[in-house]
């Protein structure tokens, strides 16, 4: 049943222009969060010596003083999802018990994907093993630097940091979010995820509103990062593919196009654009997978042997590489900081964006499907796509047959192309990456300003195009304001530097998840359909509060 909202009017502002152009929004959240970035892009643009300075200055200082921290949070959030797996929780549902998933199973994963980490995977495809092998820590204490021998174990810690790890972090708040949303009644917001513990007072206190605020501002800096890979890799491929030389204005006007692309995925909904775009865009990445399996330098026999080997290495170590920090040396090195520990900040503030867009996705599923789909369906694709690319990379680089490290050295995303390149039909295959990219750009600009609209629209599950659309150029802009002020540098420390603060957010979500299911399964959290008329019916008569409408039968906290 559809809710109508009734909001004071100290907080949502009514008649004016910008009521008129975005809808009904949160004043008191919606200019902060655009001032700070308005801020910080003027200080990029007019300062970016020293704005990088300052954002480097505080990622070293939370890389090296606090990632112990860092590796012991995630690493815990993913023992907590796998004890769900296993728990008498298993059974529970995204909303009433007899719902059925909104969207097919191949659709879901597809969208899981194309949220945001789509441009990731193609662009560190090729850099991020090459990377390794040269520069890692375990593979220099093996004696394999630039080594086939070297090859299996760089592919392996490039699936620890695209593996299950992030994907835990975000099934937790992504569960968090949608749970007390599809049984309560309550709007899809970071704050409602804390339901468990502040109960009703979720949306109202003061720290729900300090979490939607961090929400909007590490999903705006983490996507920034994604986005500004995602131009730099297109301008790239643009200059190799047709010689078009883009300076700052090509790039923004590159941009441009993808904004415009995405204003007409907003337009048609989640349920067409993002929907298509996300499953058009798995079968072009599989076209190249199989071109590089079959087609590309590398055996296939050895690039499956390496891919059936990285399952047993990943799922055999996994425990202990994820708690590794490099205490064998007084001093740490800095590959720990630079990838495994900048990986897990990057993901903490991809939280807030990857749960409320996974939580959007996921109604109907229940808490073992929704787990095993979020955490290991996109472990066994990583597996896939990083042992192809990466063998692939690894093969073609110590048999000298194209010098892709050297290439990486200075531009990451150049690797690919390269790749591509050194193949027959290489110009048709990095043009499908080029189209790749564009679709996994448009689809992340999409959901992540979708999220975004949606925590300042109070959580309205589709909020207006005009304000999906602002948040979409805040975040490409911000992303392209950084990579031509510092680069790659400086877009890496801005994710980290505006996502930590929302670590806490995330350690709150495994308590308050595990309060929500141990209340509903002692009766708490009614869904049958007694409950959800009346809470229906409750959201036309009986508005409580400014941020929701409070459900008849909901406790002010879950039951012990």
């Amino acid at each position: 049943m559809k809710k109508t909202l009734r909001h004071s009017a100290g907080r949502y502002r009514r008649g004016g222009l910008t009521t008129r152009l975005f809808g009904e929004y949160d004043h008191t959240l919606f200019w902060p969060v655009l001032t700070i970035y308005a801020s910080i892009m003027a200080c990029a643009l007019l300062l970016p010596e020293a704005t990088g300075a300052t954002l480097s200055g505080i990622r070293d200082f939370l890389i090296f003083n606090f990632g112990w921290a860092f590796l012991l949070g995630v690493g815990g959030t993913l023992l907590f999802c796998l004890y769900l797996v296993i728990s008498p929780f298993g059974d529970l549902k995204l909303g009433a018990d007899d719902e059925v998933p909104e969207f097919s199973y191949g659709a879901w994963i597809s969208m899981l994907f194309s949220c945001g980490f789509g441009i990731g995977f193609v662009f560190f495809s090729v850099a991020e093993p090459l990377t390794h092998l040269y520069e890692s820590s375990h593979v220099i204490d093996m004696g394999a630097t630039g080594e086939a021998a070297g090859v299996a174990k760089a592919v392996q810690l490039t699936l620890l940091d695209w593996g299950m790890h992030g994907w835990a972090v975000f099934a937790i708040a992504a569960w968090a979010i949608a749970f007390p949303a599809y049984r309560l009644g309550l709007p899809l917001t970071v704050a409602t995820g804390l339901y468990g513990i502040l109960g009703e007072r979720c949306n109202s206190s003061i720290w729900g509103r300090v979490a939607n605020g961090l929400g909007i501002i590490g999903t705006i800096g983490g996507n920034a990062t994604m986005i500004g890979l995602g131009v730099s890799s297109i301008s790239y491929v643009l200059n190799q593919l047709f010689g078009l030389e883009l300076g700052a204005l090509g790039q923004a006007l590159v941009m441009m196009v993808v904004i415009v692309a995405y204003v007409i995925s907003a337009a048609t909904g989640v349920e067409r654009g993002i929907k298509f775009l996300s499953q058009a865009n798995m079968v072009m990445a599989g076209v190249i997978l199989f071109a590089l399996l079959f087609f590309g330098h590398a055996p296939a026999q050895y690039l499956l042997n390496l891919a059936t080997q990285q399952i047993g290495d990943y799922f055999g170590q996994v425990f202990a590489l994820q708690f590794w920090s490099d205490a064998g040396n007084f001093e740490q090195r800095e590959w720990l900081g630079w990838w495994v520990v900048f990986y897990w900040l990057w993901y903490i503030s991809y939280i807030p964006f990857c749960g409320g867009f996974i939580a959007r996705i996921s109604r109907g599923r229940t808490l073992r499907e929704f787990i095993v789909g979020v955490i290991l369906v996109p472990m066994l694709l990583a597996i896939g796509w990083f042992s192809i690319w990466g063998g692939s990379a690894g093969y073609v680089e110590v048999n000298g047959i194209a010098p892709l490290w050297e290439s990486v050295q200075q531009k990451p995303e150049s690797g690919i192309y390269m790749l591509l390149d050194s193949m027959n039909g290489g110009w048709w295959l990095s043009l499908i990456v080029l189209f790749n990219i564009v679709v996994f750009a448009v689809t992340t600009s999409d959901s992540a300003s979708f999220f975004a609209a949606m925590q300042v629209s109070n959580g309205v599950e589709n909020p207006k195009v005009s304000m999906r659309l602002l948040w979409g150029v805040v975040i490409g802009f911000t992303g392209i304001v950084f990579q031509l002020a510092g680069g790659f540098d400086a877009i890496r420390s801005l994710a980290i530097v505006v996502g930590a603060p929302f670590f806490f957010v995330g350690i709150a979500y495994m308590v308050s998840v595990y309060r929500m299911l141990k209340s509903a399964k002692s009766g708490g959290m009614r869904n049958d359909a007694i409950g959800l008329f009346a809470r229906g019916l409750a959201s036309y008569i009986k508005p409580v509060n400014p941020s929701y409408v409070k459900p008849v039968d909901a406790p002010d906290k879950p039951q012990e």
